[in-house]
């Protein structure tokens, strides 16, 4: 490459100058900032160190006039002996690739030529087809997928849509299952009338039940005047209980009558308020098990799962998880630039990452990364720790065989049954298992459940948001 090295140091230069022309690349030096304009106006650069403290003209005007004017698409790293926070900040804001501390090694300068070198030739790849296309689609990930599992969610959800069943979305957290409930309701008679949701797991027992059927004046304290309930809003469309497994057995017994009935009563009146909603209901958990064990009502379960929708985990949807990047690097890429790339390095991490938070976290991840990347190109270094500790030679999306060797109490373990077939959960499959024990344990109380865990409140709810519980 053409890398031009600014600094008003002769010894740094020449520095830079040796490692990198030993390295096989073109370097050119300027010992002023008005010096590194002239340059930048007669010699194409693919790379530019530039120290901040320059003189009069200093290292952020020689960066905004590449930027602006003379080099665009040049990379420019600034270097500078007086590290600050408002320094970086302002670096980063106004155009610079990195942002490096005197004094660096050697290392950092070959680090930074190679990336810049691996996005020049990323640069020249031909853009792949179908951009809008894909930039629609990933907006509705969960429903992009051609694996058999997501194909007969597909053939489901299309058979299903038109009618008025009621629909048990069942899978794990992060899988799109409210995505695919807003499809079923998108796609019925229903479709003009309201679609209305609701976290039952977010809620106790008695602001559930407010928040459903509404209350009258006097129900309790602070009920001043009455007031409709969700399924009166949702007249004529469609509800969906988010997460129904996490209701009381007492709350159960009121929701089968509205669904035997087809009417409410609001919190504190006898009178019945006829209503015509279609009703969805998702769950995370195996919801035969929980009537087994007695947490959940069978007949209701007979009432909500006239249909049933299984939705995949993401590491179980083989290619779909290639697609589905694709897809989310064209959704979060600037609009007017060109999409994001990925190294091939960071790619085969990324395909061989299991995504315990399935789809919620490959969006999430992939938004961070894109808007993070350093001038349109993601690197190994740029993902997660979790990500890049992926052992290289682990078959991408394998699942376990057991084995006659195990012995029977490992088998028995479910965590230990994984470790013995060589698939050990990561760390933030174990800290999400860990969280969603025990909010099991008590029954949602989140403060019941911070004090075991030895974290405050705001740690434990941190925790929660962060692997979609």
């Amino acid at each position: 490459m053409n890398v031009l090295v600014v600094d008003d140091e002769r010894t740094v230069c020449d520095v830079i100058r040796v490692a990198l022309t030993e390295a096989g690349h073109q370097v050119m030096e300027a010992y002023s900032g008005r010096e590194a304009l002239d340059l930048g106006g007669r010699h194409a650069f693919d790379l530019v160190f530039c120290d901040v403290r320059i003189g009069e003209i200093n290292g952020f005007d020689v960066l905004r006039a590449f930027r602006d004017r003379l080099q665009p698409q040049a990379e420019i790293v600034l270097m500078t002996g007086h590290a600050s926070l408002e320094a970086a900040l302002q670096a980063v804001k106004q155009g610079a690739n990195d942002y490096i501390c005197k004094p660096f090694n050697v290392g950092d300068l070959f680090r930074l030529a190679n990336a810049t070198s691996e996005r020049k030739q990323l640069k020249q790849q031909t853009p792949p087809a179908d951009e809008s296309e894909a930039v629609e689609l990933a907006d509705r990930a969960a429903m992009l997928g051609r694996c058999p599992a997501m194909l007969e969610v597909f053939k489901v959800l299309g058979r299903v849509a038109p009618t008025d069943l009621s629909v048990l979305i069942s899978g794990e957290s992060g899988t799109g299952k409210e995505l695919i409930a807003r499809a079923v309701h998108t796609n019925s008679t229903r479709a003009g009338k309201p679609f209305v949701t609701v976290n039952c797991g977010a809620l106790t027992e008695t602001l559930l039940e407010t928040e459903l059927f509404g209350h009258v004046k006097g129900a309790f304290t602070g009920a001043v005047g009455p007031r409709p309930g969700l399924f009166e809003e949702a007249e004529g469309g469609t509800i969906l209980l988010d997460e129904v497994t996490e209701t009381t057995p007492t709350f159960q017994v009121r929701l089968l009558r509205v669904l035997q009935e087809g009417e409410i009563r609001r919190v504190g009146s006898n009178q019945p308020i006829k209503v015509d909603v279609r009703v969805l209901a998702t769950t995370n958990q195996d919801i035969e098990q929980l009537v087994e064990s007695g947490t959940f009502r069978q007949d209701l379960m007979y009432r909500l799962n006239t249909v049933t929708i299984h939705l995949p985990p993401l590491r179980a949807r083989g290619k779909d998880i290639e697609m589905m990047l694709d897809a989310f690097l064209l959704r979060y890429s600037p609009p007017a630039g060109p999409v994001v790339r990925v190294a091939p390095e960071a790619r085969e991490k990324l395909l061989a990452w299991s995504w315990p938070g399935n789809v919620r976290e490959m969006r999430h991840t992939m938004q961070r990364l894109v808007t993070l990347a350093n001038n349109g190109f993601i690197r190994l270094e740029d993902l997660p720790e979790k990500m890049r500790a992926t052992a290289a030679g682990k078959e991408k999306n394998a699942v376990p065989k057991p084995s006659a060797d195990i012995p029977e109490a490992v088998q028995s373990n479910p965590l230990l049954h994984e470790i013995a077939n060589g698939n050990p959960p990561s760390y933030d499959e174990m800290e999400r298992r860990y969280v969603e024990y025990v909010l099991t344990y008590t029954n949602g109380n989140k403060s019941q459940a911070a004090e075991i865990m030895g974290v405050d409140r705001k740690t434990l709810m941190r925790m929660i948001e962060r692997h979609g519980l």
